[in-house]
């Protein structure tokens, strides 16, 4: 077909009906949708709700005078916390696109196979990034500029949930490859189950083992820790085969031990996905260095974290419809239906905008009072926030398209298209032209100024992975 790889046709509907595998098999198109979006909608819910738990947690806990050091810490934990599920989710990514592949195939082994060797992966790279985090903590922390309490909460925060790193290395390939056979609901339960053990055991933390005072944060990186393990021990156990239930894919343990054909593939593919991120988090991490050292005000990167908090009430609907176009995606590939993987994408993409735009004008109406739920007290952090959050809603509907469009390439394995253009769109946005208008403005450089460079960055993204979608190469990956 080399027409596809230059331009695609919009879907005619006339290609013979396709049937998928796993949980899929025999569901129209939007059944498909919906059952691989609902859960996963729902879940992200639930990890946004324990993230306003715990500012919220510390924000009744912590005495007035100090929670400004806790809020930068937090927002800057947030940041280097990602470093840590960057290596967990390229393999995750490729195990994945395998997965999803071989369930589009039929080829049952290999579905097994792959959820084998995506688990071995995943508890090293947890061990990998958590060494990392707890190693470069204290270098991180100087180097975002935070000072004093700040510094010191943020590095107590990141060691201690640098343990949990094999943990939800885990959780994260496991969800995966259930996901890739159309199961989303299993991986819902288990992070439901992960989000309310981080809730209860950070309350009783913060609030029963010493003065707040002296346990600072520590509280809530402990809950974090407990959530992930009983979350890993759960899922391993839903693996696994039982006489009375079956998984949709099964963890035999006779595929445990390293098989170098399987491995590689899960690999080939998250290592761009790998560098992609590393890259996007090194962006992030020059935008948030500018925040805490450049901007005139000490309370900016508490205000940075509150609106990424807050945005991601809209990311969610996004994320879950995007993580359906990664499955479908893969899966209509998998049986050899270029077609199909297009129309399913886009009717993911139409939804996601929809949805993402009509949440960012919830976000310009009700920024005030989003703000108020973590910042009671208002201040300049609450006032900074508001006034960022009510220009990023007008911008969801082209976020929603960047997200749609990247997760199917990744879920079609097509993470190098990913990777060169997010990263160099990236780059010549939140590094060049952010650094330049720094320069440019100076003193009077705001947070405002930096999100509409960011916004500026999402919009461009959004036209280009359009048009790599309807050019279509990304539909030749190989996984």
């Amino acid at each position: 077909m080399s027409n596809t790889a230059n331009q695609i046709e919009p879907p005619s509907g006339r290609e013979a009906p396709v049937e998928l595998g796993g949980m899929l098999a025999g569901l129209s198109l939007p059944k498909q949708i919906l059952t691989l979006a609902l859960w996963p909608f729902l879940q992200n819910v639930m990890g946004t709700m324990v993230s306003f738990a715990d500012r919220i947690i510390a924000g009744q806990t912590i005495a007035d005078s100090l929670q400004n050091h806790v809020f930068n810490a937090m927002g800057l934990a947030m940041y280097v916390a990602w470093l840590m599920m960057i290596l967990q989710g390229a393999i995750a990514t490729g195990a994945q696109a395998l997965v999803s592949r071989a369930f589009g195939a039929h080829d049952e082994e290999l579905t097994e196979k792959g959820t084998a060797q995506s688990l071995i992966l995943g508890v090293i790279s947890g061990v990998l990034s958590g060494v990392l985090i707890w190693s470069v903590a204290p270098v991180l922390t100087r180097f975002f500029g935070l000072e004093g309490l700040s510094a010191e909460y943020a590095i107590q925060y990141l060691r201690i949930i640098s343990y949990s790193a094999p943990l939800s290395g885990v959780l994260f390939v496991a969800n995966a490859c259930l996901r890739a056979g159309g199961d989303t609901k299993t991986p819902f339960v288990a992070m439901t189950v992960v989000n309310v053990v981080n809730v209860v055991l950070s309350i009783w933390f913060m609030n029963g083992l010493m003065p707040p005072d002296e346990m600072g944060i520590a509280g809530l990186a402990w809950g974090t820790f407990g959530g992930w393990a009983v979350g890993a021990v759960l899922i391993i156990w839903t693996l696994l085969p039982h006489s009375k239930s079956q998984p949709v894919v099964a963890l035999r343990t006779s595929y445990l031990s390293w098989d170098w054909a399987v491995g590689q593939r899960i690999v080939r593919v998250g290592l761009p996905q790998l560098v992609e991120i590393i890259g996007m988090w090194s962006i992030h991490a020059f935008g948030v260095w500018m925040v805490a050292n450049r901007l005139s005000s000490s309370d900016a990167i508490g205000a940075h974290g509150m609106v990424v908090q807050i945005e991601s009430i809209s990311f969610m609907p996004g994320f879950a419809l995007g993580m359906a176009a990664s499955t479908l995606a893969g899966q209509y590939l998998g049986a050899q239906s270029k077609e199909g993987a297009v129309h399913a994408v886009r009717m993911c993409w139409y939804v996601a905008m929809v949805v993402m735009g009509v949440i960012g004008i919830g976000l310009v109406i009700f920024a005030p009072q989003l703000v108020a739920v973590m910042s009671s007290d208002g201040g300049p952090q609450a006032a900074m926030a508001i006034e960022v959050i009510r220009y990023v809603g007008w911008v969801q509907p082209f976020f929603a398209t960047a997200m749609v469009m990247k997760m199917s390439m990744r879920g079609a394995g097509a993470t190098v298209i990913v990777m060169v253009f997010s990263f160099g769109i990236m780059a010549l946005f939140r590094v060049g032209l952010l650094y330049g208008a720094f320069q440019y403005f100076g003193e009077s450089m705001t947070l405002t100024k930096v999100w509409w460079i960011m916004m500026l960055d999402l919009i461009v993204q959004a036209v280009v992975f359009v048009g790599v979608h309807v050019r279509g190469k990304w539909l030749e990956a190989e996984v």
